[in-house]
C-alpha cells in the first residue's frame, strides 16, 4: 500500500513492486522491487515481511530469517535483501531505524515498516548515482578508445608516408648521383 501510494504521487514511475510467486527454487520471498532507468534495471530488492501476533507461543528473532532471505535474494538475482520486521519489538537496535546486516549477508538490511519507503528511496538514489557514474565512465572509455584508434591510424599513415617519402628521396638521390656521374 505504501509503495502504491508513493507511485500514485509520481515517485518510481518505472518501478515494479510485486509478489514473488516463483517457487521453482523451492522458496520465495514476499515481494520483489525492481526499478529501471531508460529500460535498464538498476536496482532490485527482495523483501521479506515478518510480523508476530501477541498470542504466538514461539517467539522468533529476526536472525532466524536472514539466511533464507539471502538465499532467496541470490536465487531471484536481486541485488539487495530487506527484512521488514515487527519481531523483537523491544529491541533498541531494530527500533532505531535501518539495521545494516551486511557483516553477515551481503547487501542485507532489517527495518521496521515505517522505514520501508525511506530505505527504498536511499537505495534507489545510491544505485541510480552509481549507474550514471558507470555510464559516464563507459562513455569516457569509448572516447578514449576512439582516440586511441585515431592515434593508431595516424601513426600507421605517418609510417606509410615516411616509408614512401624515404623511397622517393632514395630514388631522387640515385637519379641525382647518376646525373652527376
Amino acid at each position: 500500500t505504501m509503495f502504491s501510494q508513493a507511485q500514485s504521487m509520481g515517485l518510481f514511475p518505472s518501478a515494479s513492486f510485486e509478489k514473488d510467486n516463483d517457487i521453482r527454487t523451492g522458496t520465495k520471498g514476499d515481494f520483489i522491487f525492481r526499478d529501471y532507468d531508460e529500460g535498464v534495471e538498476y536496482i532490485s530488492i527482495m523483501f521479506e515481511m515478518k510480523n508476530e501476533a501477541d498470542t504466538t507461543a514461539a517467539r522468533h528473532k529476526n536472525e532466524d530469517f536472514l539466511e533464507k532471505l539471502d538465499k532467496d535474494r541470490r536465487d531471484k538475482n536481486c541485488e539487495y535483501a530487506v527484512l521488514v520486521s515487527m519481531l523483537e519489538r523491544d529491541s533498541e537496535l531494530y527500533n532505531d531505524g535501518i539495521v545494516n546486516m551486511s557483516h553477515r549477508f551481503p547487501k542485507m538490511y532489517v527495518i521496521r515498516p515505517q522505514m520501508f519507503m525511506t530505505l527504498i528511496a536511499l537505495l534507489c538514489q545510491a544505485s541510480r548515482k552509481s549507474m550514471h557514474e558507470i555510464r559516464a565512465l563507459r562513455m569516457e572509455l569509448e572516447v578514449a578508445r576512439a582516440q586511441s584508434i585515431d592515434i593508431t591510424n595516424f601513426e600507421r599513415r605517418r609510417d606509410q608516408f615516411v616509408a614512401s617519402f624515404g623511397k622517393l628521396v632514395e630514388a631522387h638521390v640515385k637519379k641525382h648521383e647518376d646525373a652527376m656521374s
